[in-house]
């Protein structure tokens, strides 16, 4: 495990229903409560910011300034103290108009960043929809699987980020061209099986991992299993990757004419589905109740805290918004227990947030934070 970073101060003007909020954090837990609509995802969607061009929430930046502010852009923004070890930093976060549209505008120490997601912080989030992860998309599913990997491996995101580029890139030229411009397209789908290559063996070899934590987890557990069932990800499990990426680019020019008529891509890396089920029955997570899905999903994220602890990581915040519904009061204590454990930053929200200090370990260690107290904001 690594010392880790934390948030010492934040402070909000005019984002999302904030006017002014300013909160001083001396913990590695935080949890904010208030009533429903008080501003308590904003806090963390704040937050989300600066790991990702729009946040855990996909907002366009429009949808971040504060609904009745009317003012100049100069006086929105976000603000954080950071605490590394020894060092102590400041990073803000402001909005610019270029061309009629908004950018993102970061600033450390002072001085403005040449990049838009500069390397400050890594976040991991759990919000409300991912209650619901199996029921959901498999879109969503590789999403939750891609999230925890980027946590601590910027290259994977950037790798999605690439294959996500040359696949529209094909479908904008199979639109114009249809299948004449050969040479075009081949270029352009050898950087599709490269990337894509890339991007289904770093999931295999998470799920790899991912399943090895899961094995080693309490007795008291239940014990599940995770598999990818994408068309390359089988073929990665029976022959040499050569065969499959040749596999891969064939597929891809012999569904040029298709894809140029529906106008997406039929065959893809991100075909794939992630399937959680338990080892004993082979029941399917999807096949659980909603109570038992939502455990379902903290254990993927106690076998992710286990990853965790046996790699190198750095810069890590784990962002839970409104997550612990449905689970009891046991199994709670025992998600903190492991976060803490894991010496990373903890923001949580919930409605009332009583229940946290039923066990009075937890009042020397959570910052406890009433989103609605006058104290901390302008409204």
């Amino acid at each position: 495990m690594n010392s880790n970073l934390r948030i010492e101060k934040l402070i909000l003007n005019n984002f999302r229903n904030h006017n002014y909020l300013k909160l001083d954090i001396k913990k590695n837990m935080v949890l904010i409560y208030g009533k429903n609509g008080s501003g308590k995802t904003s806090v963390l969607e704040s937050i989300s910011l600066f790991d990702s061009s729009n946040g855990f929430k996909a907002l366009s930046l429009n949808e971040t300034i504060n609904f009745n502010y009317k003012g100049p852009l100069e006086m929105f923004g976000v603000n954080l103290s950071l605490k590394s070890l020894d060092s102590l930093s400041t990073v803000g976060l402001s909005l610019r108009k270029k061309n009629d549209m908004l950018r993102k505008v970061i600033s450390i120490d002072g001085k403005l960043s040449r990049k838009t997601n500069p390397k400050i912080l890594n976040v991991y989030s759990v919000f409300p929809k991912m209650t619901f992860l199996f029921q959901n998309s498999s879109e969503d599913r590789r999403g939750f699987l891609d999230q925890m990997i980027s946590t601590t491996d910027k290259e994977h995101r950037k790798n999605l980020i690439n294959y996500e580029k040359y696949k529209s890139e094909r479908i904008k030229i199979l639109k114009k061209w249809k299948n004449c411009n050969t040479e075009w397209l081949d270029a352009v789908e050898k950087k599709m099986v490269f990337y894509g290559m890339v991007i289904c063996d770093c999931r295999r070899n998470f799920v790899k991992s991912l399943n090895h934590m899961l094995l080693n987890l309490e007795s008291s557990l239940p014990y599940f299993q995770v598999k990818l069932n994408g068309k390359l990800d089988k073929l990665l499990l029976e022959k040499p990757s050569i065969q499959v990426e040749d596999f891969f680019f064939s597929s891809l020019r012999e569904n040029r004419t298709r894809d140029s008529i529906i106008g997406r891509t039929s065959f893809s890396a991100n075909k794939t589905d992630i399937i959680v089920y338990e080892k004993k029955s082979n029941k399917e997570a999807k096949s659980f109740s909603t109570g038992q899905q939502k455990t379902i999903l903290f254990l993927m994220i106690f076998a992710f805290i286990k990853h965790l602890e046996t790699i190198s990581y750095e810069r890590i915040i784990f962002l839970l918004d409104d997550v612990f519904s449905y689970l009891d009061d046991k199994f709670i204590y025992l998600v903190l227990e492991k976060l803490n454990e894991l010496n990373v930053q903890i923001w949580m929200t919930d409605v009332k947030g009583d229940w946290i200090f039923r066990d009075k370990r937890y009042n020397k260690i959570v910052d406890k934070i009433n989103i609605d107290d006058k104290r901390f904001k302008v409204s």
